[in-house]
């Protein structure tokens, strides 16, 4: 009986406006045809962007073991990112200096060792193909900007609609 892997496509992305900044991490998960099956995204707080992209990689890993889990088979996946940073410094080819992204690089190297079902690959795409995912992290941080905004003592708008009250 031969035996065939389930195969998938995540693009990730992570985003911040300020370097640290308010930052959000997404993900878009597709089958081999190219079907979106599921779209992730999460805004981290205040952080870097080099932050934004590995936390966006690790969700997607953590997603894949949750399906891998599911499905009770092997996974294989193709993550594509448009962070050439994170990529290099995944495969081994660039050191991971940051303290706070060697701990992150040392929770995925331990779940991708800790669930054998799970064969990943971490590729580079250009920009142009990680729109999905890019349009996801920026959806998360617009959120994010909104409700701290909101937080803060209001936007510019909800400023207008108190100032017309008699």
């Amino acid at each position: 009986m031969s035996y065939r892997a389930t195969r998938y496509f995540v693009n990730v992305d992570g985003a911040s406006r300020g370097n640290p900044g308010p930052a959000a991490a997404a993900m878009v998960v597709q089958d081999e045809s190219g079907k979106v099956l599921l779209t992730k995204s999460k805004s981290l707080g205040i952080t870097t962007n080099n932050v934004a992209e590995w936390s966006a990689l690790e969700g997607a890993i953590k997603t894949l073991g949750y399906l891998a889990g599911r499905s009770r088979g092997k996974i294989e996946a193709v993550i594509r990112s448009d962070s050439e940073l994170i990529v290099k410094q995944f495969n081994g080819e660039f050191r991971i200096r940051d303290p706070e992204l060697k701990a992150i690089a040392a929770r995925v190297r331990k779940y991708l060792k800790d669930h054998p079902a799970l064969k990943i690959s971490v590729v580079h795409v250009p920009r142009e193909e990680n729109r999905l995912a890019d349009q996801e992290a920026n959806k998360a941080l617009a959120k994010e900007i909104q409700e701290t905004n909101i937080c803060e003592g209001g936007s510019h708008q909800d400023e207008r609609k108190n100032r017309s009250r008699p």
